[in-house]
């Protein structure tokens, strides 16, 4: 294993301010984990312990900083009772929404985690991680946000108007899964898992500042006070654009920003005094690109990013592509453990 310390232990140091020994080196390895197996990617969704034996592989593999529990972002959406196609070497889409008419909303009952469709796999999945590397490797759970959980259950353009056309009810549908977030976060957390919030359709990219403050802010902030109760640092994950609301970040609650599209530098700039950073080589550039391109990178990534004031983990802007060449990936962990070495 490479340094001193072990991926706990060095992601511990950081969240209580104190420089570890390197950077923290954590590229968002979900669904390639199933390449990397040797199993399809509709078993790794929907078997527990697969995705655990995938996730734990992948890391022998590599030798990354941390495990990522995550099958996609429709997972609370279809416990609700939406429903998602799933592929042999794709993550699952959401193919029928379960809200049809605004009227349903009050027919909504909120899933079990330990009983209702796939939410069980996570849990089975952090289980077996956590009982294998827990104590030498944080197990980071993926929880889809209630902004992100509404669209799959409504239909994403669908919820977006009716943000504009039925406010009241777009926050009923909200606060829901406000609550249906909660209790998969407590299970999780019950568990040993360390949870991040996801939330793809909170970006500039989908909607307006406007939008952001009135409809996903507020629900996140819920998430992130429920877990402050357990004095655990949160970590939050917008895929595209967030310049536009970068202000608004810290308001969320969060301790941690996984960001993707933004500048690093002024990313830093913003919010590196106050919240720690996570970030952001591009999907597509450690998919298409070769490893010396990624090694340089990440060498110039780390290079600038390595004396953010709260702290900075090095990581794809989102996740991993499945079909990522091997030789990529471990280039871009090679190259973080060069260059990211703090005096320890």
């Amino acid at each position: 294993m490479n340094g001193r310390l072990t991926p706990r232990e060095r992601f511990g140091l950081l969240l209580i301010d104190e420089e570890p020994d390197r950077v923290v080196t954590y590229p968002l390895i979900t669904s390639h984990a199933a390449k990397v197996l040797g199993c399809t990617v509709r078993d790794y969704c929907t078997s527990g312990n697969k995705m655990a034996k995938a996730q734990i592989a992948a890391w022998k593999k590599y030798g990354h900083d941390a495990l990522s529990i995550f099958t996609g972002v429709g997972l609370i959406a279809e416990a609700f009772g939406s429903e998602l196609h799933f592929a042999d070497y794709d993550i699952p889409i959401l193919l029928n929404p379960c809200i049809r008419n605004i009227e349903e909303i009050g027919d909504l009952k909120k899933p079990d985690p330990y009983n209702d469709c796939r939410l069980p796999v996570y849990l089975e999945s952090i289980d077996i991680c956590f009982e294998t590397l827990g104590d030498i490797l944080p197990v980071i759970v993926f929880i889809p946000s209630p902004f992100t959980t509404a669209g799959h259950l409504r239909g994403i353009s669908e919820f977006l108007m009716d943000s504009i056309r039925h406010p009241e009810e777009a926050h009923m549908i909200l606060k829901i899964c406000t609550e249906a977030c909660i209790d998969l976060i407590d299970a999780c957390m019950k568990l040993g898992a360390h949870p991040m919030l996801v939330d793809p359709l909170a970006s500039s990219s989908v909607i307006s500042p406007m939008t952001f403050n009135k409809f996903a802010k507020p629900y996140l902030r819920q998430l992130t006070d429920y877990m402050h109760r357990f004095d655990l640092d949160t970590m939050l994950h917008i895929c595209g654009e967030t310049e536009e609301i970068i202000d608004d970040i810290p308001c969320t609650g969060t301790e941690l920003f996984s960001f993707d599209k933004n500048d690093p530098g002024q990313t830093k700039s913003e919010l590196g005094n106050n919240t720690r950073l996570i970030g952001n080589i591009s999907p597509e550039e450690i998919l298409m690109s070769d490893p010396a391109t990624i090694s340089n990178k990440v060498r110039s990534l780390v290079t600038q990013m390595k004396d953010t004031p709260k702290g900075f983990i090095i990581s794809t802007g989102c996740v991993v592509p499945i079909n990522t060449p091997e030789e990529n990936i471990s280039a871009f962990i090679d190259a973080s453990h060069m260059h990211g070495k703090y005096r320890y």
